[in-house]
């Protein structure tokens, strides 16, 4: 077992890393609170140096902690919780960087197809019909997150601008996005399916 410093200590910087996962595996949000402040910086950096953009790489470290969290009682770790956390941005990474290779080689594609001649509606049309499903899929979202995906993907408001205006962190505004992101992605991944695939190169173009 494992000896604490006193129940009463409530600086956790002084848990070693062995002792913050112990108390994460028991849900404990001061332990995740720590890891968080002490891992993110580096991580952040270790992604950045590999995707070489800032928003992919805050992407990439907002997983590896949603996850971390999500399975936290069930996190048995072989090594050192570092070492588990570089694998794992370092994996996702990887992953990132080869699903959008697929998904540029697609849309390539989808290009030369449209190139040759393939039939397609006035774009005129096309880009009012797009506007009206982006309305209504934003509308969907939660009125905090509606803002805030607004202000930055209409307005191109920097993630500070952002939380000055509606009195926030920028790091609660950076998740706030990433979920309306994986939410509007999710919802015209499905409008692909149905055979409108003039939406995902115009969403992919211009949102993503």
């Amino acid at each position: 077992m494992l000896n604490f410093p006193p129940a009463n200590m409530t600086d956790y910087a002084q848990y070693d890393d062995t002792q913050l996962v112990e108390l994460l595996q028991k849900r404990d949000t001061l332990a995740y609170t720590e890891i968080y402040t002490r891992f993110w910086p580096t991580l952040f950096r270790h992604a950045l140096r590999m995707l070489r953009d800032e928003d992919d790489a805050t992407d990439v470290v907002q997983d590896i902690f949603v996850v971390l969290w999500e399975k936290a009682a069930a996190l048995n770790l072989s090594g050192s919780l570092a070492g588990y956390l570089y694998r794992a941005t370092r994996n996702r990474v990887i992953d990132r960087i080869a699903r959008h290779k697929l998904e540029q080689q697609y849309l390539n594609s989808l290009e030369d197809y449209l190139k040759q001649g393939a039939p397609l509606a006035d774009e005129a049309l096309i880009a009012s019909e797009l506007a009206q499903r982006i309305e209504m899929e934003v509308a969907k979202l939660p009125k905090k997150m509606q803002r805030i995906f607004s202000m930055r993907q209409e307005a191109q408001h920097s993630y500070r601008e952002i939380a000055e205006s509606i009195g926030t962190t920028e790091g609660n505004v950076k998740k706030q996005l990433y979920n309306a992101m994986k939410l509007m992605k999710s919802k015209f991944h499905v409008l692909f399916l149905m055979g409108l695939w003039y939406v995902l190169i115009f969403l992919y173009r211009h949102f993503f």
